[in-house]
């Protein structure tokens, strides 16, 4: 236990030290992985800290513990104690450790347990709680740290670098260059999201945006085309759909066919011949587009797992995740608008963990029939403003009256941390599975000519 005593120790010297400690291990983990006689002082360190912003004096934390005689013999026992800056992180490690071993033996008892006929339901819960006290465990809250001044020549250098390659800044491209020229692309450790009311097309374009990075440049409905090396690595973890429904979507999107005669069987000749040529470019192109089905309720941590395993095959560029609303957080809240948004907070911690692209999508907000206005900004996105607080980059699909009689859909870009805000305009081919730039001759001006035929 004199671990958790220099721990304590080194916390109660001030706020320089109670940081350092935070930047190492996660406070909630600390305060679980803590021996139990430990537990009632560090949390009132904490409290205290997080409304003075500095820890308690030794004898002000005496008289918030006045009331528990055994721990007030702990804070006179931590006054002989001294933690210096060369033990405090060999010590953080020695709890972290312990608290591994702990979490272990825990899940070999549920393991056992449920060997035992014990519910499998309860096990299940007992195992999601273990491992979600196991990836905070290993989590770190720091992701990068260090004198401003000291990295400028790293960034020098990165200038020169981007200077003399441009496209080399470019985080993973949509495909489309309207949105593009804002974004510039997902970078690594951003987060995405597109929002739309139920049935506008956000999963569609999500999946359009992962096939365009996939494919690149390349077209393959065109076999005398040579293969273009510019095509990104995608994982697409599939929550709502099938692996075998979304294929067939993205072989209509691939191939320039109908969706409907891919499905039922009756493809004319001419897009027997697109889909035959977009089936021989999938069998030698060497970019991966992987397809993870899981069930709804799934989890980050359940994301995270399947990654790993993943990166032992193939570096993703880009992770698709469809979608947000039917996940799970990675530890229960009880209230639907908490439970979403700190699913949007989980993934953000995972592309920032990761050093991923991740692009996902949510519900926005359902219209009031006695809606008189049209309103496209971050407040339209459905359930929880913790979602758009979590996203670098946020579109936003338009929601008009006579939505299903337009053949354009029209995307607001209403968060874009390194970038203007603004509006886009794509062309609906959904019959396709596809959406694409607006044609040269087509018309914005809204009539008989831009009605659904």
């Amino acid at each position: 236990m004199l671990a958790d005593q220099k721990i304590l120790c080194w916390i109660m010297k001030g706020p320089v030290e109670y940081n350092k400690v935070g930047r190492d291990i996660d406070y909630k983990v600390l305060g679980e992985a803590l021996k139990y006689d430990y537990k009632s002082t560090f949390y009132t360190i904490e409290k205290y800290y997080s409304r003075y912003k500095t820890p308690p004096s030794f004898k002000i934390l005496e008289e918030h513990l006045a009331d528990d005689y055994d721990t007030v013999q702990l804070v006179t026992i931590l006054q002989g104690i001294d933690c210096d800056e060369t033990e405090i992180l060999f010590y953080i490690d020695q709890v972290r450790d312990r608290y591994n071993a702990e979490l272990a033996t825990q899940l070999s008892q549920s393991i056992s347990d449920s060997a035992d006929g014990v519910d499998l339901a309860d096990f299940n819960a007992n195992l999601v709680s273990i491992v979600a006290k196991l990836e905070r465990l290993r989590r770190k809250s720091v992701f990068a740290e260090g004198d401003f001044c000291q990295s400028v020549e790293d960034r020098l250098s990165s200038y020169k670098y981007t200077e003399e390659n441009p496209n080399a800044a470019a985080g993973v491209l949509s495909g489309f260059p309207e949105i593009d020229d804002y974004t510039f692309g997902i970078k690594p450790s951003e987060l995405m999201i597109i929002s739309g009311a139920s049935s506008s097309g956000k999963s569609l374009l999500m999946m359009n945006f992962a096939l365009n990075a996939w494919m690149g440049s390349n077209d393959p409905t065109k076999p005398e085309q040579a293969l273009i090396d510019d095509g990104k690595n995608v994982v697409y973890f599939t929550l709502e759909m099938s692996k075998a429904q979304l294929e067939q979507r993205m072989d209509a999107n691939i191939g320039d066919v109908r969706h409907k005669a891919v499905m039922r069987g009756f493809l004319t000749d001419g897009e027997k011949d697109r889909w035959s040529n977009s089936l021989e470019f999938q069998r030698n192109y060497d970019k991966k587009f992987y397809i993870v089905d899981m069930p709804r309720g799934s989890r980050t941590i359940d994301i995270e797992a399947r990654f790993d395993s993943i990166l032992a095959e193939f570096t993703p560029d880009l992770v698709v995740v469809d979608y947000l609303g039917i996940m799970k957080p990675n530890r229960d809240f009880g209230q639907d608008w908490l439970e979403v948004g700190h699913t949007a907070a989980d993934l953000h911690e995972f592309c920032r963990s990761k050093n991923v692209a991740v692009l996902t999508a949510a519900q926005r907000k359902a219209r009031s029939k006695n809606a008189k206005s049209q309103f496209n900004d971050l407040e339209e996105l459905g359930r929880s403003k913790m979602i758009g607080d979590n996203a670098n980059i946020v579109l936003l699909i338009e929601q008009r009256d006579d939505e299903l009689l337009r053949e354009d859909m029209v995307i607001h870009i209403v968060k874009n941390r390194d970038g203007a805000k603004g509006e886009v305009r794509l062309f609906k081919e959904f019959a396709k599975s596809k959406v694409s730039s607006i044609p040269d001759n087509w018309v914005t001006t809204m009539g008989s000519e831009n009605a659904v035929k």
